[in-house]
C-alpha cells in the first residue's frame, strides 16, 4: 500500500507532474517539457521519483519506439 507521507515528501515539480498526468492521462517526456516549461533535468528527476514510488509507469510510444509515454498507476490517497 502506498504511504501518503511518501507522496507529501515529493518535490513540488514531481507533484505537478502527477497532477498533469492525472488530468491528461498519458504524456511523453517531450509533451511534459513543452507543457510545463520546466527544464528537462527537472522533468527527469520528477519522473524518476514518481516511478520509484510506483505511481507512474513508463511504456513505449505507439508510433515512435524511441519515445516513452508515462501514465498513472495508482492514486496516492
Amino acid at each position: 500500500m502506498f504511504a501518503r507521507r511518501s507522496f507529501l515528501s515529493l518535490p513540488p515539480s514531481a507533484k505537478f507532474l502527477y497532477v498533469l498526468l492525472k488530468d491528461r492521462h498519458r504524456m511523453s517526456r517531450q509533451d511534459l517539457i513543452s507543457t510545463t516549461y520546466l527544464p528537462p533535468r527537472t522533468i527527469n528527476y520528477g519522473l524518476s521519483r514518481l516511478k520509484a514510488l510506483g505511481l507512474i509507469r513508463e511504456e513505449e510510444h505507439d508510433i515512435d519506439a524511441r519515445e516513452r509515454v508515462y501514465e498513472l498507476v495508482q492514486a496516492p490517497m
